[in-house]
């Protein structure tokens, strides 16, 4: 095989995509050489067998001589090529470590987060709960202390808080400065 493709400079997500598409036009039966893709024997493997795991391609062969064995696409991979997809892996721009005590995920990652000694886990969901809380608190709302025992009441449940929630927006102008944490908490 005379295939000779530069993909060494490139990222994770087109290798694979790049693999995918120029393996995914051979014929079943043919024998690949990672060299042929300018990659080092480890990184096509595992690229190969990330490939195999979505289900892109049938389970191939790996010879004694680090060349794979293509045994054609399944139905997955026949569609992944004729709808152009793309495999994407998530990505964290940034991740500070400060004292030993926090940690701050970067880019738009919905993760955890993990504080202090006692790796107390904070969730994405209790932080806009929180950050609700403290509006209310923060607010001159005259029932304030009622919102705030009907919210702790229906915490753990998704359609009661919903509902609740619903009913305070629904008050228009009173609940306006409370409006944008409602709404970062309904749109999880």
């Amino acid at each position: 095989m005379n295939l000779i493709l530069k993909v060494s400079k490139m990222s994770i997500n087109k290798k694979y995509n790049e693999l995918v598409y120029k393996i995914g036009q051979l014929k079943e039966g043919i024998t690949v050489n990672p060299k042929s893709f300018s990659l080092e024997y480890n990184e096509f493997k595992s690229i190969v067998d990330e490939i195999e795991s979505d289900n892109l391609f049938n389970k191939g062969h790996w010879v004694l001589s680090g060349k794979y064995v293509f045994m054609g696409l399944t139905f997955q991979g026949r569609n992944f090529i004729e709808n152009s997809d793309k495999k994407e892996y998530s990505k964290i721009e940034r991740i500070e470590v400060a004292n030993h005590t926090h940690i701050n995920v970067g880019h738009d990652n919905i993760g955890n987060i993990v504080v202090g000694n006692n790796n107390t886990i904070i969730s994405e969901f209790n932080q806009k709960f929180d950050d609700l809380v403290k509006s209310i608190k923060a607010s001159n709302l005259q029932d304030k202390e009622v919102i705030l025992k009907e919210l702790n009441t229906y915490k753990n449940d998704e359609t009661a808080l919903k509902k609740f929630m619903g009913t305070l927006l629904s008050r228009g102008a009173e609940v306006a400065s409370i409006t944008s944490a409602i709404g970062a908490l309904l749109s999880l």
